[in-house]
């Protein structure tokens, strides 16, 4: 079998040529597509930021408002709190001859008695001579050692402890020396 084409050559060419402009047109076509769409996706998202930053920003300018008012507030509770510590310290070495004597006889032996009280505020502590007279030896070791293990004092010294006769009995005289400190 013989195929004969009837078909000339320069018109299977045109039909190419043509084909081929078909195809680079619909490529054209395709990517400024393409651009398009891809710009009006941009478009669309930067206008879509700007209005949520414009939306933020009038947020902003309405939270400002509140976070100068809270800096407000803070400064006044600032204020306050210093007035407050300034007069908690003038309180605090106000009453702490009150509080020492307080302390001092909250647990004292019926025994026990002072001959003398020497006092000197020194920085936050209350340095403290006394002259103790006693009765009782046992009273007057007991209330040494409440000295020496309750909170407000530190740095119990005790001097030389003499003993005496007197109508009463033995009388028991010992000078200490301690720190009393203010809570």
């Amino acid at each position: 079998m013989i195929k004969i084409n009837l078909i000339p050559p320069e018109y299977i060419e045109r039909i190419n040529r043509k084909a081929v402009v078909a195809k680079a047109v619909l490529a054209a076509v395709v990517v400024v597509a393409v651009i398009v769409l891809a710009s009006l996706w941009q478009i669309t998202r930067a206008k879509t930021i700007e209005s949520t930053l414009a939306k933020r920003e009038v947020e902003l300018k309405s939270l400002q408002k509140d976070v100068d008012q809270v800096k407000a507030i803070e400064s006044q509770i600032s204020e306050v709190q210093r007035y407050l510590d300034s007069i908690n310290s003038i309180n605090k070495g106000r009453f702490v001859y009150t509080h020492f004597l307080q302390d001092l006889t909250s647990d004292l032996p019926s025994t026990l008695w002072f001959s003398s009280v020497n006092t000197s505020l020194a920085g936050g502590a209350l340095k403290v001579d006394i002259a103790v007279n006693s009765n009782s030896a046992y009273d007057l070791a007991y209330w040494i050692n409440s000295l020496e293990t309750s909170g407000p004092y530190s740095e119990v010294t005790v001097g030389m402890i003499s003993s005496s006769d007197t109508e009463e009995g033995k009388r028991f005289t010992a000078p200490l020396s301690m720190k009393y400190a203010y809570k």
